[in-house]
């Protein structure tokens, strides 16, 4: 993916981390597109513009959407195809006229699984909870709930997932073969997340990260770069074990005696690559190995923390943390002159909490509605 390559094909345009994916690109000095199958705003209003298509939406139309992302890197003269959310399983698998920056949907499906990764990961040489696969309500009855976290296999943003749930929380759930879930050894310590490029099975990049402020269990809008070489550890090992080319990203935890723990793996961008600053990113995807952020490196995401944090911050009493964490960080959705991102974004946000609500879902189910993949057939 090296050398001549100079145009890149950028999908899942809206979110925050597909624009700072096209940014990096542009200031290493291609020419870069835009795709994905719902309104963008952010990405629109951004200054200077990248030209936004859009694509059908492949969890609904994946034929429809094999052929006109492979129409568009035609048009386009697309040399590379970088996926950012959960759009990756469906544009791997339809396998475009130009080089993924993903691996095959063998190995997505491998990463994806809550099950299956804690396999991978374990026949890698990583430490991992014990982790069991449940498909029958009678299951969960012999579960001790002190010690377990369940959660959907394929589910995203910590959405579904129960902590050392009670009794009466575990009572609606209806596991099944079709829809299972899985039971894990809940592992104290402190929650980190790491995002890494690979390169046919080297990391050529990482970027290792606290969450200083999120949603409930969700992902964090407010973050800081730390150093901890296991859990970069973590992502070596399973870089080599896959061969994978793409994004890797986990969430970890650090135990109080030193171990680095994963507990699941997203194969798409995270927060972390708002970390990285000029054209860093962008030469990490292309297979060039850079220096991880600076320890203390702190990044927000502004929409996200005037929407929820200002008013999380107001009910728990705790402006004046809240007030500092603003402070010390810099936005990565606006920039100096390109301001008008952070106004798309709550346009974005909206339409998802609009949409979300006729449909009887949260706003951040809403925003994978299209695109996200439970382990079905693709065609």
């Amino acid at each position: 993916m090296r050398g001549a390559a100079v145009i890149v094909l950028v999908t899942g345009a809206r979110a925050p981390v597909a624009l700072e994916v096209a940014r990096s690109f542009r200031t290493l000095g291609w020419t870069v597109h835009l795709a994905d199958s719902v309104p963008a705003t952010a990405a629109r209003w951004a200054r200077p513009a990248f030209p936004l298509h859009r694509l059908p939406p492949p969890r609904w139309h994946f034929a429809r959407f094999r052929d006109a992302l492979a129409a568009l890197v035609r048009e386009t003269g697309a040399t590379l195809v970088v996926p950012t959310c959960e759009e990756v399983f469906y544009v791997s698998a339809a396998a475009p006229p130009a080089p993924v920056f993903a691996p095959s949907l063998e190995v997505l499906r491998r990463l994806h699984s809550k099950r299956l990764f804690v396999d991978l990961a374990r026949d890698a040489g990583v430490e991992v909870p014990e982790t069991r696969l449940v498909t029958s309500v009678g299951a969960l009855r012999d579960l001790d709930l002190a010690r377990t976290v369940l959660k959907p296999e394929y589910s995203r943003f910590a959405a579904a997932t129960l902590v050392r749930p009670t009794p009466a929380q575990v009572a609606p759930l209806r596991p099944s073969p079709e829809h299972p879930w899985v039971a894990q050894e809940f592992v104290a310590g402190m929650e980190l997340c790491l995002w890494a490029a690979a390169h046919e099975g080297r990391v050529t990049a990482h970027a290792l990260y606290r969450p200083t402020l999120r949603h409930g269990h969700a992902a964090a809008f407010a973050f800081e770069a730390i150093d901890w070489p296991p859990a970069i550890a973590v992502a070596e090992k399973i870089a080599a074990a896959t061969g994978a080319t793409g994004h890797l990203s986990f969430d970890l935890i650090r135990t109080p005696d030193g171990r680095a723990v994963p507990i699941e793996c997203n194969p798409r961008a995270v927060s972390g690559v708002h970390l990285f600053a000029g054209d860093a990113l962008a030469r990490a995807i292309l297979g060039e190995a850079q220096p991880p952020p600076a320890p203390g490196t702190r990044r927000h995401l502004a929409p996200a923390m005037a929407l929820l944090g200002l008013p999380q911050a107001l009910a728990r009493g705790r402006l004046g943390a809240f007030v500092q964490t603003w402070r010390g960080g810099t936005d990565a959705i606006g920039r100096p002159g390109d301001r008008w991102p952070r106004a798309g974004a709550l346009i974005d946000a909206a339409r998802f909490a609009a949409l979300g609500l006729s449909r009887r879902r949260s706003p951040t189910r809403q925003t994978t509605a299209d695109i996200e993949w439970n382990g079905g057939p693709i065609a």
